[in-house]
């Protein structure tokens, strides 16, 4: 599922470029509506926590999947920008958001109470491998049949996909099997009568929550400007779409290695020397890109593909275990909720970012070389957030 629903979202940098070709917005206005989206998804983040945990994972995610497609169908329709950041950032945010990390996050913690770092990266390794096959899908449907036909199909077979899957497989975790933090988190967390069961205030009080949320917020940060514009850069630098898009394809799969490789490691070697792993081949592989610029060849392109790819979406699955770890229990939907926030809210500024700098400089080497800055200061947080025993 998180295949299906990671890979309509990220296969929005395969439609930016017919996008602008077509209607003639600019490369910042038309990304916008990807930051639009993250922002909605980043607020929606802790309303979601409370559904998941007043209703279940799996009614949220049913509705979700229904929302997420119902805004690619609708998308096929787009004649203006409003149109693009009502479908894009409103109604596919909030199905994303309903299908996506919290939900799944506090499904996966709740099942999983041993390993949490392996059974949550291998569970989010679907989002890369969604990369790996929806974004070279979508660039041979545009090619094949226009944009706005891709839009639908994409939209109509995810459903097709997904309901099944939710209405015959997958189910809730019993009660009993829902996670609680460990000893060192309670003695990290204020005193108080749910110590065993900690609280959003308790949580909101502990210098580790903070901790997670800026390397939550820092890690789209260092991602989104490359990752939402990495299309368009490679065709500006001459390479074909298909070639672009296929590339983009193979980043998604080593992304799936990635998330399950920096998950095994972060049970063994520590979630902070795992993130700060993940985090050099993020910021190594936006080198790799930028060195496009200079030495147009492919050896560059596909070095990106398997460092950035290696890196994307890695830190997601170590902050999942360590927030269940340190807070988990019956309100762990709402704690993990906020904590998405700091993600949306990164996620929001990192593709406009990305175009703006485009726009105002006619390069993409400010936002490629902040993003290798945010890297440094996202591994520090994972530092500040480690669990130190008593």
């Amino acid at each position: 599922m998180l295949a299906v629903a990671y890979g309509l979202f990220f296969s929005f940098s395969v439609f930016l470029v017919p996008l602008v070709a077509e209607f003639g917005w600019s490369r910042g206005l038309t990304a916008g509506a990807m930051s639009v989206s993250t922002v909605v998804q980043g607020l929606l983040a802790p309303v979601t926590g409370v559904f998941v945990d007043r209703f279940g994972p799996r009614r949220v995610i049913l509705v979700g999947a229904v929302l997420l497609s119902g805004a690619f169908v609708l998308g096929a329709a787009i004649e203006t920008p409003w149109q693009l950041y009502l479908y894009t950032g409103v109604v596919g945010a909030t199905g994303l958001v309903g299908l996506g990390w919290v939900p799944m996050g506090v499904l996966v913690s709740r099942w999983f109470r041993e390993r949490r770092g392996r059974a949550t990266g291998i569970a989010f390794s679907g989002m890369g491998v969604g990369v790996f096959v929806v974004g070279p899908l979508a660039q041979w449907l545009i090619g094949a049949f226009g944009w706005r036909a891709a839009s639908a199909l994409l939209g109509a077979g995810s459903l097709a996909i997904v309901l099944p899957i939710v209405l015959l497989v997958l189910r809730d975790a019993p009660e009993a099997a829902r996670p609680a933090p460990s000893p060192h988190a309670r003695a990290r967390l204020r005193p108080g009568p749910g110590d065993a069961d900690p609280t959003l205030g308790q949580a909101l009080g502990s210098r580790t929550f903070w901790a997670l949320w800026f390397a939550y917020l820092l890690t789209p940060l260092a991602v989104f400007p490359v990752f939402t514009h990495q299309v368009a850069f490679a065709i500006d630098q001459g390479f074909a779409p298909l070639v672009a898009a296929s590339v983009f394809g193979l980043m998604g799969l080593t992304s799936s290695a990635g998330r399950v490789g920096f998950g095994l490691a972060a049970d063994r070697i520590g979630a902070p020397l795992s993130a700060t792993l993940s985090f050099g081949c993020t910021a190594s592989g936006a080198l790799a890109l930028l060195a496009l610029e200079t030495w147009p060849r492919a050896g560059w392109l596909v070095l990106y593909a398997l460092l950035f790819g290696a890196g994307f979406g890695a830190r997601g699955p170590i902050i999942t275990a360590m927030a269940s770890d340190l807070f988990g229990g019956r309100r762990f939907g709402v704690i993990y909720g906020v904590l998405n926030l700091a993600n949306g809210l990164g996620a929001a500024i990192g593709p406009w970012f990305g175009g703006v700098v485009h726009d105002a400089t006619g390069s993409y080497r400010v936002a490629f070389l902040s993003a290798v800055a945010f890297s440094a200061l996202g591994a520090g947080c994972f530092w500040l957030a480690r669990p130190r025993t008593p």
